[in-house]
């Protein structure tokens, strides 16, 4: 049999077996596996402890005790505003909404800046001659050819 601990997906087999759950045959194939398995045999050890455990009996004044002993480590603010906590229960967390609400508001509803203003200097246009641009555009030509001309030998470092 393989081990329902270490497959995890038969671990319910076992809790089956500890609550009697099984039929004779399945109950004595999971006992045979227990007595050579040693996770099996805590699983089952512990089931068996937990069968076993009875709970202590409650006293009748255990409720009044338990109170008692709530309220003696209850700081004194608490206790005073221990009335109003159904009422900040709701009301803390709308507030928070309609204050979000409020913020998003402000927000949109803010108008827009004003543009910047120009500086008192402005860019200035320089006026070109038709022969420097022709020249310039001769100089561009010639430095375009020149580079075909230098062989590539890659990046230098």
């Amino acid at each position: 049999m393989n081990c329902p601990m270490k497959l995890g997906e038969n671990a319910g087999i076992l809790l089956d077996y500890a609550a009697g759950k099984l039929n004779a045959e399945t109950c004595a194939q999971i006992e045979r596996h227990i007595e050579t398995c040693p996770a099996c045999t805590e699983f089952a050890g512990v089931c068996q402890a937990l069968d076993s455990w009875e709970p202590p009996e409650v006293s009748l004044d255990f409720d009044r005790r338990l109170y008692t002993r709530i309220d003696q480590n209850v700081p004194w603010w608490t206790r005073l505003l221990r009335p109003l906590n159904p009422l900040f229960r709701h009301s803390v967390p709308i507030g928070a909404a309609a204050g979000v609400v409020i913020m998003a508001g402000l927000l949109m509803n803010r108008p827009a800046s004003a543009p910047a203003i120009p500086s008192a200097q402005s860019a200035q246009v320089e006026t070109l001659q038709p022969e420097q641009v022709e020249s310039a555009l001769d100089e561009m030509e010639m430095l375009r050819e020149f580079n075909h001309l230098v062989p590539d030998n890659g990046p230098k470092m």
